[in-house]
C-alpha cells in the first residue's frame, strides 16, 4: 500500500516484515529458519491453543502448521487453520481460526477469530509472540498501564508475583515479565533512533508479555524485544461460539 509493505508466511500465518517508508518495525532472529523445518522465530508468530508449557507442546501447534490462504487482495490477506489429524492428536477439538492481516492507512491491522466448530465446549490460551525491531534493546523503552498491575517475573525461581512499579519498562537483563489485565489498550515501544510504535490491542487480548534473552548473540537479542499481546487465562468457547481479538501496529518514525 503506497510505500508500506508487509510479508506474511503461510507457515504459522506469521507476519515477518512490516515496513513504512523503508523503516522495518518487525524483527526476525538471525537463528530463524524459514524453510518450514521449525516455527519462524520472529515477526508475529501465533501461540495457539496454548501459550507456554502445558498439556501439549510448547506454545501449541498454530505456529508449526501451514495455514490456508482463503481471501484478501493486494494489501490484505485472510488465512485459516482448521482441525486435522495432527491437531486432534494433541488437542481433541474441532475449530477454525481465521487471521486477517491488512495494510491500512498508517497502520498494520490484524484480527484473530477462533470459532468452535464442534459439539463440545473447549478452552484455549493464545498470544502473538511479537518480535519488534530496535536499534539497541538497551536504549528502548516500553510504556503501558503497567504500574500497579499484577506482574509475574518468570526469571525468578519460583516465579515472583508482584505489582508493576512503573508504567515504563526498560531492558537491561534477561527479561520475561507478564502483566495481567492491562489490555485492551495501547503499549508504546519507543526507540530513540527509529521512533515510536503503538501496539493497540483490542477485543479479547488481556495480558502483555515482555521477553528478551538479554546478551544472547546467537538470537540477536540486542536488536529486538518481544512485546506480546496475550490471553493467558483459559478462554471458554461453546459450540458455534467465537472469540475475536484485534492488534494494530501504528508506527511514528522519527
Amino acid at each position: 500500500r503506497g510505500d508500506d509493505t508487509a510479508e506474511v508466511y503461510l507457515l504459522g500465518a506469521c507476519v515477518t516484515s512490516y515496513k513504512t517508508g523503508g523503516t522495518e518495525w518487525l524483527a526476525v532472529r538471525p537463528d530463524a529458519k524459514l524453510d518450514g523445518s521449525k516455527p519462524i522465530s520472529g515477526g508475529l508468530p501465533h501461540c495457539f491453543p496454548q501459550f507456554g508449557p502445558g498439556e501439549i507442546q510448547q506454545h501449541g501447534f498454530g505456529r508449526n502448521l501451514d495455514w490456508k490462504l482463503v481471501g484478501g487482495d493486494a494489501s490484505s490477506c485472510v488465512m485459516e487453520l482448521t482441525d486435522n489429524e495432527v491437531t486432534r492428536a494433541m488437542w481433541p477439538h474441532s475449530f477454525r481460526v481465521e487471521y486477517k492481516v491488512s495494510l491500512e492507512k498508517d497502520q498494520l491491522a490484524t484480527t484473530m477469530t477462533v470459532k468452535n466448530t464442534g459439539k463440545d465446549d473447549f478452552t484455549f490460551t493464545t498470544a502473538l509472540h511479537s518480535y519488534y525491531d530496535v536499534d539497541s534493546v538497551d536504549t528502548c523503552k516500553i510504556t503501558g498501564d503497567f504500574k500497579g498491575a499484577s506482574k509475574l517475573d518468570k526469571t525468578q525461581d519460583p516465579p515472583a508475583e508482584t505489582k508493576g512499579e512503573d508504567d515504563t519498562v526498560t531492558i537491561s537483563k534477561f527479561t520475561e515479565e507478564i502483566y495481567n489485565s492491562v489490555l485492551p489498550g495501547k503499549v508504546t515501544l519507543t526507540d530513540p533512533t527509529k521512533g515510536d510504535l503503538a501496539i493497540v490491542s483490542g477485543g479479547g487480548w488481556k495480558d502483555v508479555v515482555i521477553w528478551n534473552p538479554y546478551g544472547d548473540k546467537n538470537m540477536g537479542a540486542d536488536k529486538f524485544v518481544c512485546v506480546e499481546s496475550a490471553v493467558l487465562e483459559a478462554v471458554p468457547v461453546k459450540p458455534d461460539g467465537t472469540w475475536e481479538a484485534t492488534m494494530n501496529l501504528v508506527p511514528k518514525a522519527k
